[in-house]
């Protein structure tokens, strides 16, 4: 039987988001052939085991290592059967057949277009960022402050995470790795998600090149997906330092490969002002931020207990 779509789920402690996830996605798809497939990075809650006892007929393969979001994804593909990927977070919820209305418009849209996604939402129906512009210096140094002299260009052509104020389809730059249907054939073409990314920026950086290759990628704002997400600051309140240095370590990272080693600098430059200019604005060790930020990429370490993306 030929397999539509292969969704893969990368697990790290998730629990019964996971659960709650994988019973939305059998509940509500109904138009397509699926199959799914689990990667756990070294999960220690029992979720895997857990789910692989409640879904029996899911595909399950646990690492022996938090390998990270880019390689555990990499090593879902390597067993997937479908024409299309469905890359889902773990906390990713359905309510209607979602999975079926990307498919069918891959199915429909020109060989250009190479993936979608859906717009994604919080639990509370607010908007979560679904799409963005391609990093740039131009981004950073606006992000000083001086995009509020141009917020209406920033949004439209700067922002990595601009409003969603269109009800129509339409080709945007990167798609949030949260939810991502891409052809098959052509995320093997340009090589998957590059492993240097440990999380963050793998998205990006995987849309930047499916964009130097001639192809397009659409956000289908119709279509509705609620992602919880992770939040900014710790369980008690406090910036969550771990998630930031592996934001900038991803960051400078992209900087390096797609606009050379000199464009690591200047981001950094940018990011070090922006952070003295908003210090009152964020409950933050500005001392701690800006050591972060100019750390070299080898200090930055991957934090062990993180492999799904938030």
């Amino acid at each position: 039987m030929t397999i539509d779509v292969s969704i893969v789920i990368v697990n790290f402690n998730s629990g019964q988001y996971l659960k709650n996830c994988l019973e939305s996605i059998y509940n509500c798809t109904k138009g397509v052939s699926f199959e799914i497939i689990l990667v756990d990075n070294a999960s220690t809650d029992g979720s895997f085991e857990k789910i692989r006892e409640d879904f029996p007929s899911i595909c399950g393969l646990k690492n022996k290592e938090n390998l990270g979001f880019s390689a555990a994804n990499n090593i879902g593909v390597s067993h997937a059967s479908g024409k299309y990927l469905l890359f889902l977070n773990p906390d990713i919820l359905l309510a209607d057949d979602a999975i079926s209305a990307m498919y069918q418009f891959l199915e429909s849209a020109d060989n250009r277009v190479a993936a979608c996604g859906a717009r994604l939402q919080n639990r509370d129906g607010s908007y979560s960022v679904s799409f963005g512009n391609f990093p740039t210096l131009f981004q950073q140094f606006s992000d000083i402050g001086f995009r509020a002299l141009y917020k209406r260009y920033y949004d439209r052509k700067l922002s990595i995470s601009p409003p969603c104020n269109f009800m129509d389809p339409k080709p945007v730059g990167y798609l949030s790795g949260a939810d991502i249907l891409i052809r098959k054939d052509v995320f093997q073409k340009i090589g998957g998600f590059d492993e240097r990314y440990f999380m963050y920026y793998e998205d990006t950086d995987l849309f930047y090149r499916l964009h130097k290759a001639g192809y397009q990628s659409w956000l289908l704002p119709q279509v509705s997906i609620t992602h919880i997400g992770s939040a900014t600051n710790d369980a008690d309140g406090s910036f969550n330092y771990s998630k930031y240095a592996l934001m900038e370590k991803s960051k400078y990272i992209y900087f390096a490969k797609n606009h050379g080693a000199c464009s690591v600098f200047w981001a950094k430059t940018f990011q070090t002002f922006s952070l003295l200019f908003h210090v009152g604005k964020f409950h933050y060790s500005l001392k701690k931020m800006l050591r972060i930020t100019w750390l070299p990429s080898s200090e930055v370490s991957s934090p062990r207990r993180r492999g799904s993306r938030p």
